[in-house]
């Protein structure tokens, strides 16, 4: 449900307005919001502090970053030499968040120096690795200009012009070699260096046949070469490439220098969630009105918390004066919503969307229980619910997550039960059909893909008619009855199709057909009624016609419920046909080997199976419950309650204490 939220108007001193945000961060059930600005007020904010946390901040990114890259070269290299390395852990799957108390966390300047002395290293280490690596480029570079020249006995630079005589070295492909006869035609003297596909030569010729020579190179696409080195290349590509060598040597030892101080990345993350927390103190103090010696706060309260925070106030030592009162019409009041431990998770779903706004319907135990259902229909194996249930809940039991912490963990781990679920009622054990175990199974979804479409279907036209119930109830809790009512015409409509259609397709009594006929037109009229709402004049009838095309968009909204079907019907499938590979491999190769092959077929088929429509089903049943199902009631649009100390990215704060913070 969405939370009751109060209102909370301060007045304190500017000496002990940072005191004051301490108490509110130890609290953690306030968010600052920006005061108006009255007269002689104005908003003060410390950008050197500013510019200092995000500098210190942004040091400490370095650190994870250049750690980060510094581990997984040390990890790549050790498995090239075949030694051990463990990389220290900070965070993973199976890391729980870390907890501290308040007065842990308030002390956490007490590492800056270790941690800091530590990112000096870091940096020096950084810039040395950017300096090697641009030699190592410069070397590299110089290597493939000389490469040609391998083979020339001289230096370079030995190659000059007499007064009659001219010399030019330079490179021509290989294939162009039987042209040299031409250069030697106009008394020429070439020599050639090397056989591979690029070959340097040299020419030495009178000058006076200049223009028949530089012809001829050119037809040859003969490359000058502009170096003018005073030793020769094969000598200077050896110290190059022993220079190449020395630098990466270097490199891999400042990763090894580097990983040694690993152990300060607790620390580090520590100090992270400080600085962000100090930050955003700040910035908390900037919003508030200020006068030379005297600051106006506003802020908001969740309504079960009011009573705890005034308690709180009013034993601070601090000089105070404030008041505690409900939202007023018009003011922007953040969203907080309370749920428990099943339908929270799938808050993050919702807030992808759209947080709701304060005071609509909480949709979130709604999307919980169809996110749920619709999981398992379009996973639809037992088995690979079997896997995702057991390995997210081994997860969660090893990492013990609080709550609003591992959301995905927590929804793949019910994903799982709901697949387990229907699964067994699809009658799928990792692609063999329960026909085929002896076990029960409502049916097959492959042997009967009707039967599944009509149930997905079915699905979508309950879905789509509880969202319309959700709007019509909102409707009447804002005393809007006329819209209210009108909403219900979906449900006459769905009735009244029924009814025909049971009628002539199930032959059922003529009475089905009578009462299904009574139904559509009330659903007409209240449709009609509906789109009229509102409107003035001709607006009403062109209104009222123009709700007459919403029935359109309802059933093409319903059709997107045969995504259902498809989902269920390729898990199924994908099984079903790794299974089969599988089994004619068993059969061709037989005993061991066939045994063997069958397994791997099965282990990397239905992990990719698995994996794939996993994915496919999370991303599927989110589109379903954004379009499908909030297109019926939802409005969204809500700012989620951001409260003082919510900042935090590495570590939370499990000190229940809220007395107030001295000094």
């Amino acid at each position: 449900m969405i939370c009751d939220m109060k209102r909370l108007l301060l007045f304190g001193n500017n000496s002990e307005k940072s005191r004051l945000m301490k108490t509110l961060h130890k609290m953690g059930c306030v968010e600052v919001s920006l005061s108006p600005k009255f007269e002689e007020t104005e908003y003060v904010l410390d950008e050197n502090k500013i510019n200092e946390y995000n500098k210190k901040l942004s040091q400490i990114e370095f650190s994870f970053s250049f750690l980060q890259d510094c581990s997984q070269k040390v990890k790549q290299y050790a498995k090239e030499r075949n030694f051990e390395y463990k990389p220290v852990k900070t965070s993973g799957l199976l890391i729980p968040k870390r907890s501290l108390t308040f007065e842990e966390f308030s002390n956490s300047l007490v590492v800056e120096k270790e941690v800091f002395d530590a990112i000096d290293r870091f940096t020096k280490f950084s810039e040395e690795i950017i300096s090697l690596k641009a030699d190592i480029a410069k070397n590299t570079a110089l290597i493939n200009q000389l490469t040609p020249f391998k083979n020339v006995p001289i230096s370079l630079n030995k190659f000059k012009d007499t007064k009659h005589v001219g010399v030019m070295v330079g490179t021509i492909s290989s294939s162009e070699l039987p042209k040299i006869a031409m250069l030697e035609e106009k008394g020429a003297y070439v020599e050639v260096f090397g056989n591979e596909s690029t070959v340097a030569i040299s020419v030495i010729y009178l000058k006076e046949n200049y223009d028949d020579i530089t012809g001829i190179l050119s037809d040859m696409a003969f490359a000058m070469c502009a170096l003018n080195y005073d030793e020769v290349s094969s000598n200077i590509i050896f110290n190059a490439n022993k220079k190449i060598e020395e630098d990466n040597k270097r490199i891999i030892d400042i990763y090894f220098e580097a990983i040694k101080d690993e152990g300060i990345l607790l620390d580090a993350q520590r100090l992270h969630d400080y600085y962000s927390l100090e930050l955003r103190k700040i910035e908390c103090e900037g919003l508030t009105a200020s006068t030379k010696t005297s600051f106006f706060l506003e802020g908001w309260v969740p309504a079960d918390k009011a009573e705890e925070l005034d308690k709180t106030l009013v034993e601070s030592p601090l000089s105070l004066s404030y008041i505690i009162r409900d939202p007023q019409e018009g003011e922007d009041v953040p969203t907080l919503c309370e749920n428990n431990e099943i339908v929270s998770p799938y808050e993050s779903v919702t807030n992808m969307f759209s947080a709701p706004k304060y005071k609509e319907i909480d949709p979130n135990p709604f999307v919980a229980f169809f996110f749920f259902l619709f999981y398992g229909m379009m996973l639809s194996d037992a088995g690979y619910g079997f896997i995702l249930a057991v390995g997210a809940g081994a997860i969660l039991a090893i990492t013990k997550p609080k709550k609003g912490q591992s959301n995905l963990i927590k929804i793949v781990f019910m994903g799982g039960i709901s697949t387990v679920i229907w699964g067994i009622i699809f009658g799928s054990y990792f692609g063999v059909s329960a026909k085929d175990l002896g076990i029960w199974c409502w049916f097959n979804p492959v042997e009967e893909p009707l039967m599944m479409l009509y149930l997905s279907i079915g699905m979508g036209v309950f879905q789509m008619l509880f969202g319309t119930a959700i709007k019509s109830y909102a409707d009447f809790r804002a005393k809007e009855y006329v819209a209210s009512v009108a909403g219900l015409c979906w449900f006459f409509l769905i009735f009244g199709i029924a009814g025909f259609m049971g009628q002539s397709m199930l032959g059922l009594p003529a009475a089905f057909k009578t009462i299904g006929l009574v139904l559509l037109i009330i659903g007409l009229v209240l449709l009609m009624v509906g789109g009229a709402c509102g409107k003035k004049g001709a607006g009403k009838i062109t209104g009222a016609l123009a709700a007459l095309y919403g029935i359109i968009n309802f059933f093409s909204d319903l059709m997107s419920y045969t995504r259902i079907f498809g989902l269920g019907l390729a898990t199924a499938v994908i099984g079903m046909v790794f299974n089969n590979i599988g089994s004619v491999l068993y059969e061709m190769l037989g005993g061991v080997v066939g045994v063997i092959a069958f397994a791997i077929i099965a282990v990397v088929g239905h992990t990719f199976s698995m994996a794939i429509n996993a994915l496919g089903s999370y991303v599927h049943n989110s589109r379903l419950q954004f379009v499908e199902f909030f297109g019926k009631f939802y409005t969204g649009g809500g700012e989620l309650f951001r409260p003082l100390g919510s900042e935090m990215k590495y570590y939370y704060i499990n000190n229940e204490n809220t007395q107030e913070v001295k000094k």
